[in-house]
């Protein structure tokens, strides 16, 4: 088939960042994709907390980008097929026009991650928008060549909003996956952005009948409520920096003690992650979502006297379907998720009202819907 080329896909401008405080709207060439690539032209990119690091700081942790090597952004992205390369083997199960969710995680294949199915804790990964193992250049542009294997159909019914918001729901998909989470399990949420709120819906589809989410923010709170009718919501305290944290974190949990068969934590706040091992019951299971600091002081303790089951979630694997059926099914919504929309023109002035965030601004995308 002939390849679809628009106006708009000629001029393939990336958002280009070279350190912090540095973003560049530039042109980059249409390229040919090659043996099991597709072209496709980008429709819609989520900004992730994780570029507002690199945009801001330049970093995502210990992560620093050198500005001698500049890095596109975005890996939150859904688009479609307008070039299809050679095939290595059988004839390609894509073509021209497909609507696709696109997979950020570019695994080696080979080490004993990935030959175990679980390729993203893979070594040697290459994530979209980050420096490890890179930089690794992103999907925040109009046109760009993938690997096949990475990029997921999608039905005709969902929209490129809902296909861009399939990565994150990824992420809280795995995470509910790996939990111990069943019919009619108590579950607890520590933050209500996008991660969370997805979390909390995963576990409902999962047999969560109890679910609560706390944050600090009051709006996320309310949107909580109306984006998953039952839910209970926690309106938390900052603990202040003079305060002892476990002194903190047992004050608060008082009374409430075995509340909750799983918690989730989402925020990689201190005083979050610290709180969830009071907050969670005898016997119970912390699940570790967020990143944030490095080194957080745990309570050994709590942990070990009341038994409590800790759980690393990092990224997804082999989920993508799954979270794509879970929308098509109807058994999640993500378009409420979605509070502002950009051109692709525009993405710095969308980077700036995700940064100032207030009230209603939840997952802020980009892109030509």
């Amino acid at each position: 088939m002939s390849p679809i080329i628009t106006s708009k896909e000629e001029n393939n401008i990336a958002c280009v960042i070279y350190g912090a405080n540095n973003m560049h709207m530039e042109s980059r060439p249409i390229l040919q994709p090659q043996t099991d690539e597709l072209q496709i032209n980008i429709r819609a990119t989520g900004i992730c907390g994780s570029d507002l690091h690199y945009h801001y700081d330049g970093r995502l942790g210990a992560r620093v980008l050198d500005p001698s090597l500049p890095m596109v952004l975005g890996h939150e992205s859904a688009g479609i097929v307008t070039q299809v390369g050679p095939t290595s083997g059988e004839q390609s199960m894509f073509q021209v026009g497909d609507r696709v969710v696109l997979e950020p995680s570019k695994s080696c294949g080979q080490c004993h991650c990935c030959q175990s199915q679980r390729y993203n804790i893979c070594p040697r990964m290459k994530y979209s928008s980050t420096v490890q193992q890179g930089p690794n250049d992103g999907t925040l542009r109009r046109s760009i060549c993938y690997p096949s294997h990475l990029l997921h159909k999608m039905p005709d019914t969902m929209t490129f909003e809902e296909g861009a918001l399939i990565e994150p729901l990824a992420v809280a998909m795995h995470a509910t996956a790996r939990s111990p989470v069943t019919q009619g399990s108590s579950v607890l949420i520590y933050g209500a952005g996008t991660i969370g709120l997805l979390v909390a819906a995963s576990c409902y589809a999962q047999g969560a009948t109890q679910v609560a989410i706390a944050d600090i923010n009051t709006s996320r709170l309310q949107f909580a409520t109306t984006y998953l009718p039952g839910i209970s919501t926690i309106t938390l305290e900052k603990s202040r920096s003079d305060d002892d944290l476990f002194v903190w974190a047992q004050s608060q949990a008082a009374g409430k003690d075995g509340d909750y068969d799983v918690v989730f934590e989402c925020t990689g706040v201190e005083s979050c992650v610290v709180l969830s091992f009071f907050m969670v019951n005898s016997g119970g299971s912390v699940v570790l979502v967020g990143l944030g600091q490095t080194k957080i002081a745990l309570p050994v303790d709590v942990i070990a006297t009341k038994e409590v089951n800790v759980i690393g979630s990092y990224r997804y694997a082999n989920i993508h379907r799954k979270a794509i059926d879970a929308v098509a099914n109807g058994k999640i919504r993500l378009l409420p998720l979605v509070s502002h929309r950009f051109k692709l023109e525009d993405t710095p002035l969308a980077f700036e009202t995700l940064r100032k965030g207030g009230d209603g601004v939840l997952k802020v995308q980009i892109g030509d819907f």
